[in-house]
């Protein structure tokens, strides 16, 4: 099959909370990237650990690592060291046989903690390059299965002439028509690394990290990018200068693909990535022919039902069928790709009669599934049309990125997080002011995303100000859904704050005292119309209606003391 190739670009838009990645495929987005301050992920990062607790009944052990959570060791991913691999009898595989409690090991997360759940350790560790893995604690080659067999010969040629006297060594995907100096230069950074961590471990003492993985841009960088990129782009000069320092070290050539987006237009918007990520967090996906998938989440696997739609055909049932499922394979792996979705995925395709028609749906899935790096197993297509597969899970992916359970629904769907939300709005705010001939702008949503757009002190509030030139007012809304982002009004900012502040100061107010105020325990604060009254020692008041005279008048917010007090 004569396969079109298509360009490929990375594109990264950061601000001083966020970095967000995309690769796209010719115009489609196909890898999303989510990177948050203070929430690195732990996957790949090397630990001296001290075991917590043996779980016999489990065959797992929990395992401190000096993190927030004690992390969870199964019996599979214990390497046993030789000396417990002597002719007295065949390797242990009970881990109270190899583990004590209090005892010292050696750990890689393979996993991020995930809600309730602590990371997932392994000992064999794994130390990545760009285009060689090497394993430390193992003796084998191994060679990408996503290769085919003329270039997987040529490479493990060349890993068996390079491979280091102590552990083994596995070649990446991106090695494909790479020679073997370059192999030898990748092989040589990481026996160095492999050894200034060596040294690091026969000094460290408790629970400590040992190795910090690299970055998300750096990891993203070093797993993803290869020759067929035609770009990179990015809206932020701190990140455009990371990327070429770290490419200057990896791969030279690939700097001049750096470049830096100089557009009005957001640039998440100009390539179409922000639609991509509102689609990407919907269940239902429509298909070009008409058909569509349904995806869902549950705790054990991921369900994705092939759906025809309005699509009909031109000749018969099975065409229409054989055109949807089609069409959905490729659709399929997109998804998988751009959702991050891990673990069991179980894929429903309409029932096919004639076997070569599952052949040519399975070939078409197998296809478009070599284009992901993360390491998959598919179960052949069954006569009911189902594929099981498993996809190694290290993320919570873009659902458990940038969502939370729902408060309204006890979790059966999801609702955008105040965080996400706020970004968003910020962005969002951003553009309507940028676009926009007035100099000040009210705006509505909910109360929680409303104080995180303020920040404390209205630190935020101010930021937002300086990088607009606007007057922004921000009203909070307690009944209002999590994802409302409303603009109210616009104009001059004369007109536009007096519009915001439904009081003035003398004014005379009957209100119920709502709630305490959070930093000053004495107070406690009432809303009228989303604007937010500070009562003065109206903590006594909980829960009373009571009357408070005006005595000061902001923005965000109105003082009052009290008029009664019996």
């Amino acid at each position: 099959m004569n396969r079109r190739i298509m360009s490929k670009k990375m594109i990264i838009s950061a601000d001083e909370h966020e970095v967000r990645i995309a690769v796209l495929e010719g115009d489609s987005v196909v890898e999303l990237y989510f990177g948050r301050r203070g929430k690195q992920s732990l996957v790949g990062n090397i630990y001296s650990g001290r075991v917590q607790n043996v779980l016999p009944g489990l065959n797992a052990a929990f395992i401190d690592i000096g993190e927030e959570k004690n992390a969870f060791l199964y019996m599979d991913e214990v390497f046993v060291p030789p000396e417990l691999m002597d002719d007295s009898g065949p390797v242990p595989q009970q881990i109270h046989k190899v583990l004590k409690p209090g005892q010292s090991v050696i750990v890689q997360v393979i996993k991020d903690p995930i809600k309730s759940k602590g990371p997932r350790l392994t000992t064999f560790i794994s130390i990545p390059g760009r285009f060689l893995v090497l394993m430390p604690y193992s003796s084998g080659i191994g060679v990408s299965r996503k290769l085919d067999n003329k270039e997987r010969e040529r490479l493990r040629e060349i890993a068996h002439k390079i491979r280091p006297r102590e552990g083994g060594i596995i070649v990446r995907t991106a090695a494909k028509g790479v020679d073997d100096s370059t192999l030898k230069r990748d092989l040589k950074y990481l026996t160095g690394l492999w050894s200034k961590i060596k040294r690091k471990i026969g000094k460290v003492r408790g629970p400590e990290k040992i190795f910090q993985e690299l970055d998300l841009l750096s990891r993203v960088l070093r797993d993803t990018y290869s020759d067929d990129f035609e770009t990179i782009i990015t809206d932020s000069k701190d990140i455009k200068n990371k990327a070429v320092n770290f490419l200057r070290k990896v791969d030279p050539v690939a700097i001049r693909k750096v470049g830096i987006y100089r557009e009005e237009d957001p640039l998440f918007e100009k390539y179409n990535v922000d639609q991509a990520i509102e689609l990407a967090l919907k269940r239902r996906v429509d298909l070009q022919s008409g058909g569509y998938l349904i995806i869902d989440h549950t705790e054990a696997l991921t369900a994705i039902d092939v759906n025809t739609g309005r699509f009909v055909g031109r000749r018969n049932l099975e065409d229409t069928i054989l055109r949807t499922n089609l069409e959905a394979a490729e659709e399929i792996v997109r998804q998988i790709r751009l959702r991050d979705i891990g673990g069991m995925i179980i894929i429903d395709f309409i029932d096919m009669e004639r076997p070569e028609n599952r052949d040519k749906v399975m070939v078409t899935f197998t296809e478009n599934l070599k284009k992901d790096q993360t390491k998959t197993q598919v179960v052949e297509l069954s006569r009911l049309g189902l594929i099981e597969m498993t996809r190694k899970n290290v993320s919570e992916g873009i659902v458990g990125t940038l969502c939370k359970k729902c408060p309204f629904c006890g979790g059966l769907g999801h609702v955008l997080s105040e965080e996400t939300m706020r970004l968003r709005v910020e962005r969002e705010i951003k553009k309507i002011a940028r676009s926009r001939p007035h100099e000040a702008f009210l705006f509505r949503m909910n109360s929680a995303v409303a104080a995180m757009v303020i920040g404390q002190g209205g630190s935020n509030l101010r930021r937002l100000e300086r990088d607009t030139g606007r007057t922004i007012i921000i009203r909070g809304d307690d009944s209002a859904p999590i994802e409302t982002f409303l603009l109210m009004a616009e104009g001059d900012r004369e007109e536009i704050e007096k519009a915001a502040v439904p009081v003035q100061v003398g004014q005379i107010l009957d209100l119920e005292v709502e709630e305490p105020h959070l930093n000053n325990p004495r107070d406690a604060i009432s809303k009228l119309e989303g604007y937010i009254i500070q009562i003065m020692d109206g903590r006594k008041y909980l829960r009373k209606r009571i009357k408070v005279k005006i005595v000061e008048v902001t923005r965000t917010c109105a003082y009052a003391e009290v008029l009664n007090d019996d």
